[in-house]
């Protein structure tokens, strides 16, 4: 199963944070950009993996339009892959 969930990308001193905004907590940093959204998508799968332990109640997506940047920042949406071990299909 796939979800999707929106995040901002912010240029830091030593690299890059990417914060999953719907995923309270959740973000990705590294020396570049694509380190940094690698980080956050598998912050983010065991972000909903801890959260399926309680329930499948995952937080509703921001829209992408409905985001508001600062000076410097992106938007994207990231795709996170759940493991299929031990999930019902």
């Amino acid at each position: 199963m796939t979800y999707y969930y929106p995040a901002i990308i912010r240029k830091k001193d030593e690299g890059y944070r990417v914060d999953v905004i719907d995923l309270e907590g959740c973000f990705g940093e590294g020396k570049d950009k694509q380190d940094a959204l690698e980080d956050a998508r598998h912050a983010g799968v065991n972000w909903l993996l801890v959260e399926s332990e309680d329930s499948m109640n995952f937080p509703k997506q921001t829209h992408l339009d409905d985001i508001e940047l600062k000076e410097g920042e992106e938007k994207t949406m990231l795709a996170f892959l759940m493991p299929k071990e031990g999930w019902d299909e």
